[in-house]
């Protein structure tokens, strides 16, 4: 579930074991009665008997009064927006991205075996320099295309959400950090797919961190940051509400 600062009210109907259409009669009964089970003279042997009583009691007194249990049911029915929305992968990424550091290590073997084969190593020195120099050369761009076709994926990724800012974090460093005013349209999607575009300026050098920013697309008026977060423990639905129920987020779309 996702991690919140704000927490949810207790639920007074319950510790008085009546239904929230309770009539103030039956709240009352129900009080008696929990009064008797719970208090520390009855229950001479139970430290927590005190405890117990005192959330019975703080229960009927909300309930007692009219205007405190409306109120209290607004408060109970309003979805509860925490102030602070942070999310996180829930499981371990793949080793797909480290797929170009096996290639290098065989380039470097290819580059051997390709020096070896042309007898270079019985060459002059300057001969050998300008082999192994420019073998290394070619193996060394091939393998950065390969690491950029290719990049590495996170294993520890965290977003911390609230009224000021986006943030991403990714292995202990930050990725992303984004002031609300910077963030043009956010949408999310049922399968977990978040959308944000964004002014470029805000993200420049940026670039995708798999498996969760899959896409940094610079355009002309804008940038659009794709993530994937359905692997993370916060449902889309719960992401949505708290856009949508946080200032100054811009506009949200999506297709719940």
């Amino acid at each position: 579930m996702p991690r919140s600062d704000d927490a949810s009210p207790p639920d007074h109907y319950a510790r008085l074991g009546v239904q929230p259409s309770a009539s103030a009669d039956e709240i009352r009964a129900a009080y008696r009665q929990k009064a008797r089970e719970t208090h520390p003279d009855h229950n001479p042997d139970d430290p927590k008997a005190a405890e117990r009583f005192q959330t019975v009691k703080e229960a009927y007194q909300v309930l007692r009064d009219p205007e405190r249990r409306a109120s209290y049911d607004r408060a109970r029915t309003t979805p509860q927006v925490p102030k602070v929305l942070r999310i996180t992968q829930r499981a371990p990424a793949g080793c797909g991205g480290y797929l170009w550091r096996v290639f290098a290590g065989l380039a470097a073997v290819g580059v051997f075996f390709v020096l070896e084969a042309l007898g270079v190593w019985a060459a002059d020195v300057w001969t050998l320099a300008l082999a192994v120099g420019g073998g290394a050369l070619v193996a060394g761009l091939i393998t950065a295309l390969v690491a950029r076709r290719f990049p590495d994926e996170a294993t520890d990724v965290s977003f911390r959400l609230d009224a000021q800012r986006f943030q991403m974090r990714a292995d202990g460093r930050t990725v992303v950090r984004l002031a609300w005013d910077r963030v043009d349209e956010v949408g999310v999607r049922n399968e977990g797919q978040m959308v944000m575009r964004v002014d470029p300026g805000a993200v420049q050098g940026l670039r995708p961190v798999p498996p969760v920013l899959t896409t940094v697309n610079r355009r002309g008026d804008g940038a659009v940051l794709r993530f994937d977060l359905s692997d993370t423990d916060v449902p889309p639905r719960v992401l949505s509400s708290y856009l949508r129920a946080t200032d100054p987020i811009p506009a949200v779309r999506g297709d719940e």
